[in-house]
């Protein structure tokens, strides 16, 4: 059997203000897993991007990390038939920033046995100066009132019967292209395991820019996806675009992702057409 499973980022809300939520799905058609994909056992993970508007339609997607092309078109053709109840603020409805990954896996002793460490959740939170959550997952961060950012990640890894290491570091790119390190750790990883939690937070520095910022996992030195966050000086009034030069890919055809050390921005991505019969 084969099964195409979607995990969406954003559903945390919070009590930290008064009328202010997370968007809530409401309708989410599954992606249809590739034939050729299934007969050949492949199975890995796909990373969007992009907003849910004041409707509770998700917007401006952007691929953001895939392990394998033939993924692609049915994660964007699912994502973009979701629904949502907005996320509000001060009981209004709002746009919110989207991390979304969808799981392409099979059933069976080979479940989860994708061929290289994918990021399977990202949710990113404004936080206080703690670290604590002061906002829902895909808030906008207010540069200036919030100490902090929280992320907390879920790397999935194939199984193995033997524990390993695996090398990891966590970039974010600004809309300018500045690089900041957000982590390198080594990580510990026991035997049978698929999932990898990595919590952290971030300081948020007076010159960061404002606009979205992409986030980046990079594992062994080979890209594991990633996803991202916005920052503003004043979200209430800041409209958030996607901007800069035409993005480039994300991966190549053979579904490999760039090279470590150059961050490709996101790239744009179309609804598949559909087909006939």
């Amino acid at each position: 059997m084969r099964k195409a499973t979607a995990l969406v980022f954003f559903l945390c809300a919070s009590a930290a203000a008064a009328q202010t939520t997370g968007a809530k799905l409401v309708r989410q058609p599954k992606p249809v897993y590739p034939e050729g994909a299934s007969q050949g056992q492949r199975q890995g993970n796909v990373n969007l991007i992009g907003r849910i508007d004041e409707k509770g339609k998700v917007t401006d997607i952007r691929l953001a990390g895939a392990t394998l092309e033939a993924f692609i078109d049915p994660a964007v053709a699912a994502v973009n038939a979701w629904e949502f109840k907005p996320a509000t603020r001060a009981g209004k409805p709002i746009d919110i920033a989207a991390n979304i990954a969808l799981r392409f896996r099979l059933e069976g002793d080979k479940r989860g046995d994708i061929p290289s460490p994918m990021v399977g959740d990202l949710a990113i939170f404004p936080a206080d100066a703690a670290g604590k959550a002061t906002g829902p997952d895909g808030y906008p961060i207010h540069r200036g009132v919030d100490g902090r950012l929280r992320a907390e990640a879920v790397l999935d890894v194939a199984p193995d019967t033997k524990p390993r290491s695996l090398n990891l570091s966590v970039t974010a790119l600004s809309p300018t292209g500045k690089k900041v390190l957000f982590l390198e750790d080594v990580l510990q990883v026991k035997p049978g395991t698929k999932e990898v939690k990595i919590p952290f937070t971030e300081v948020i520095r007076p010159d960061w820019e404002d606009g979205v910022w992409l986030v980046r996992f990079v594992v062994n030195n080979a890209d594991a996806g990633g996803g991202q966050f916005w920052l503003a000086g004043d979200p209430e009034h800041y409209h958030f675009v996607v901007s800069g030069k035409p993005p480039q890919s994300a991966g190549s055809k053979s579904g490999r992702a760039p090279q470590p050390g150059k961050p490709a921005p996101p790239k744009a991505v179309r609804s598949p057409k559909p087909t006939k019969g």
